[in-house]
């Protein structure tokens, strides 16, 4: 079954960052990791996971560029370790990936986007978890 995490950022903790934090969590875990973004965010994705830490390193690149643990794309991938959707629209079935990892920042447009994907996750019969990161 799915599992599914929201992950809630406190003060200073964009989504951003947090959704970063996870990718390169998962990876130092061995998971392989799909960052979902608009199709228009790709290249952004690419260089922000280069840049949003003085110390670390997540290997990562687009869908089809190279097969690498983290991959950013803007068509949903049929399943796989773990997805970190970061898209606005609610989420088709996600059960063909073993996590789903959703981070959430302090907006109100964040939170209220977060409440209706849980509520979807449930109807879909899934259980989702809470995690404050603040």
């Amino acid at each position: 079954m799915t599992r599914v995490d929201f992950y809630l950022g406190g003060d200073g903790l964009t989504r951003d960052i947090i959704a970063c934090r996870l990718a390169e969590t998962a990876y130092k875990h061995g998971h392989r990791v799909f960052l979902w973004v608009p199709a228009d965010e790709i290249s952004l994705w690419n260089d922000r996971l280069w840049t949003y830490s003085d110390t670390s390193f997540v290997p990562h690149a687009p869908v089809g560029v190279a097969d690498e643990p983290v991959l950013i794309g803007a068509e949903l991938l049929q399943g796989g370790d773990c997805l970190v959707p970061l898209i606005a629209d609610v989420l088709p079935s996600v059960t063909g990936f073993a996590r789903v990892l959703e981070p959430v920042g302090a907006t109100d447009g964040e939170k209220e986007r977060s409440r209706i994907r849980f509520r979807h996750y449930r109807q879909q019969g899934l259980e989702p978890a809470v995690h404050n990161l603040s």
